[in-house]
């Protein structure tokens, strides 16, 4: 009869062994997890500023095309101007009926058809950051419909509106360094209108919040300016990143910095390399 070397039948793992193999297992995956959490980040933050550059490079078309002009939006009665550059049917979001297909349907099909950009970046996709959670919220109600596909908008020190506004690209003196994209959290379903924000007119290193930068890559937001490059800005001040991660949940409410209840310091660096960047005709 055919034995073992040993004399003793063969075993299995015991308990103990067992235990210690499932331990070292919850060890590596608690290493991993955070690792993988942070490449996801920084996988649609790349993702995010390629499409920021796109925007950049329609944005520079769409001027060159219109004698230097920048984007002016006329909002025809029964739309809704959307990120400064496109418009939305004035009976959204309440005709999605809570529907995540026929809002994303009603979305994309007036990005194609109602977009002053559409025919310079002919690709929905440049619009939406992959990274913006609202695309999976349910659609809601009121100020609270949580979801959204656009990602972007243009802000009004761009957007040609008069007062301490340009109007034509030539009036920009340092390009480089002029925001002409924000990444915008805005819980009503689209990103409503141009992105406000406003700097003294006297000193120029105060700053007035209105509208929520976004927080889609975690404590980061994607920029695109007037010469078309794109870079990314690691937020520092918690009430930018808590506004941010707030609109982002479906039934938040939050829009803006008033309905957060908060606004940013005014002397913190965040707002110090925003008015560097937040160009205007008097603060050039």
């Amino acid at each position: 009869m055919h034995r073992n070397i040993m004399g003793r039948k063969p075993t299995g793992f015991t308990l103990i062994e067992l235990l210690v193999v499932i331990a070292i297992i919850a060890i590596l995956a608690a290493m991993l997890l955070p690792a993988l959490a942070r490449a996801k980040l920084k996988a649609t933050e790349a993702s995010c500023l390629s499409n920021q550059k796109q925007l950049g490079l329609a944005f520079s078309m769409y001027t060159t095309d219109n004698n230097g002009k920048l984007i002016s939006t006329y909002t025809p009665p029964g739309f809704s101007n959307a990120g400064g550059y496109w418009m939305l049917d004035g009976t959204a979001p309440i005709s999605w009926h809570h529907d995540q297909s026929l809002a994303l349907a009603d979305v994309q099909g007036h990005m194609t058809t109602n977009n002053v950009l559409f025919q310079y970046a002919a690709s929905v996709g440049v619009n939406h950051c992959p990274g913006d959670v609202r695309f999976s919220n349910p659609v809601g109600n009121a100020n609270a419909i949580g979801w959204a596909y656009d990602s972007y908008a243009v802000p009004i020190n761009v957007a040609a509106l008069g007062g301490d506004t340009y109007s034509k690209l030539s009036q920009i003196r340092r390009s480089s360094d002029c925001i002409a994209f924000v990444e915008q959290a805005d819980s009503r379903g689209y990103n409503e209108g141009q992105f406000e924000e406003y700097i003294s007119l006297i000193n120029h290193s105060t700053f007035q919040y209105v509208d929520l930068f976004a927080t889609y890559h975690g404590n980061v937001g994607t920029f695109c300016f007037a010469d078309a490059h794109a870079e990314a800005r690691k937020w520092k001040d918690p009430v930018i990143i808590g506004a941010g991660n707030t609109a982002n949940q479906a039934t938040s409410g939050v829009y803006d910095y008033t309905s957060y209840g908060r606004s940013p310091s005014e002397t913190g660096a965040d707002t110090a390399w925003l008015c560097q960047h937040w160009l205007t005709p008097s603060n050039p």
